[in-house]
């Protein structure tokens, strides 16, 4: 009986992960807007009308937080800006006190700045020999 009672037991936990399939820890939620992911870089114009994330960055191709954009999440990191962003930034807008890293090369190199406040204009930004950090951003971290 003890045998038959085990085997059940076996059975109904077997049938059980079996209908609910494997665990989903490397997918993005689908309620999330800004879930960043290998098929989710490409810009799509309705980024503009969505909402802002609670706690992240939201980057502009327009200074005073104008022109097209997108969002990034707080621990969020994106090696290359989707779409035609890169070096095509001029304003930042941040949400809920994250750290915005960013960086005037791919993969999280070159020069770089940490932005912890709202930039409504990159060209006040220095960066190096006298340039400024505006259309220069190609990679970032929020944290």
């Amino acid at each position: 009986m003890k045998r038959l009672s085990a085997f059940l037991v076996l059975i109904f936990a077997v049938a059980a992960i079996a209908q609910t399939g494997p665990p989903q820890q490397n997918r993005l939620p689908a309620s999330d807007p800004w879930a960043f992911g290998p098929q989710n870089n490409t810009w799509n114009p309705s980024w503009n009308s969505r909402p802002n994330p609670s706690r992240g960055a939201c980057i502009y191709t327009a200074v005073n937080f104008q022109g097209n954009h997108f969002c990034v999440r707080a621990g969020d990191s994106l090696p290359n800006l989707p779409g035609r962003f890169g070096n095509n930034i001029s304003s930042i807008q941040v949400f809920g006190r994250p750290r915005v890293q960013i960086f005037d090369s791919r993969n999280f190199r070159g020069g770089n700045t940490m932005i912890t406040s709202n930039i409504p204009d990159l060209r006040r930004i220095r960066f190096r020999g006298g340039q400024t950090w505006n259309n220069r951003i190609v990679s970032l971290i929020v944290r």
